[in-house]
């Protein structure tokens, strides 16, 4: 499961919310540059992104346990309590943001009738990420004038000898997950972004666009799939 988003305004007094690091707003530039090394053809192009409003994203991966104490069963393979969940669709992760939000009294993101999500962007319950606020979260919520110039990557982001001290990927996990935040935070101090296990995104998967936008919530192709960000404990190692 993915980390989850917190919508703003304030929390009630009385939510007891999973321990959230706060994403300032900014800009980046989201996706690959068309030279760098082992880039993907849906790495781009790339292109300058605008996020608006700052927000919360959970510290660390859903845990095993958070998941059976929200939503009473566990469908992980590997299991543990300090273990990521695994094995749950996009449509579980939308329902446990809701039954979390419900649990701590909050108003649900989501509007969910059968197999169609919508997303109530006034409601302050719990969410999944969009994939451009995950990705400049991940990459350590560095900001700045939207240049030529590439975003900089962070330590964080998992490349050559950097992913053997921030992820596990499948050189280094052993084949199995590992309990959440034994590799090193980013600058922003969010654990395992970039290992142990994928994490869903709000997004439909769609070719990204050539020009500047404001907060970006993915593609209109709603046939597709839905977008998963990181990397994983039996996936190679890899950038961001």
């Amino acid at each position: 499961l993915p980390t989850i988003v917190i919508n703003l305004p304030n929390l009630p007094v009385n939510a007891k919310p999973l321990e959230m690091v706060w994403i300032p707003a900014g800009s980046f530039l989201m996706g690959s540059p068309e030279n760098e090394s082992g880039r993907q053809a849906d790495e781009g192009p790339q292109h300058g992104v605008v996020i608006l409003k700052p927000f919360y994203l959970s510290r660390y991966e859903i845990t095993q346990a958070q998941w059976l104490d929200v939503m009473s069963s566990n469908p992980s393979k590997f299991p543990g309590k300090d273990r990521p969940v695994e094995y749950v669709s996009w449509y579980d992760a939308v329902k446990f943001c809701n039954a979390l939000s419900v649990k701590e009294g909050l108003i649900p993101a989501y509007k969910i009738v059968g197999s169609k999500v919508e997303w109530d962007k006034e409601a302050n319950g719990y969410r999944l990420p969009t994939e451009a606020e995950w990705e400049y979260a991940a990459s350590g919520g560095q900001t700045g004038a939207i240049t030529d110039e590439p975003l900089a990557k962070a330590p964080y982001a998992g490349s050559d000898s950097s992913a053997l001290t921030v992820g596990w990927f499948d050189a280094n996990s052993g084949k199995a997950t590992k309990p959440v935040a034994q590799k090193a935070p980013n600058a922003l101090g969010l654990y395992d972004m970039s290992g142990n296990v994928w994490e869903w995104c709000w997004d439909w998967y769609g070719t990204y666009p050539k020009d500047v936008i404001v907060n970006p919530d993915g593609s209109d192709n709603q046939t597709g799939q839905k977008v998963l960000r990181g990397g994983s404990w039996f996936t190679p190692e890899k950038l961001l």
